[in-house]
């Protein structure tokens, strides 16, 4: 199975982070999650 969209704005973009989504997925049989984010929360995409 595949979760295409996953955010990680709620958190600090730390690996500790990420890893907790990554031991979410394990649990649930999830083959794949795709960490998609939102350009308007970086600083160097304000001219997108």
């Amino acid at each position: 199975m595949i979760d295409a969209h996953v955010h990680l704005e709620k958190g600090d973009y730390s690996v500790e982070w990420i890893e907790q989504f990554i031991a979410y997925a394990v649990k649930r049989s999830i083959d794949e999650i795709f960490f998609l984010e939102h350009t308007h929360i970086f600083k160097e995409c304000h001219n997108l």
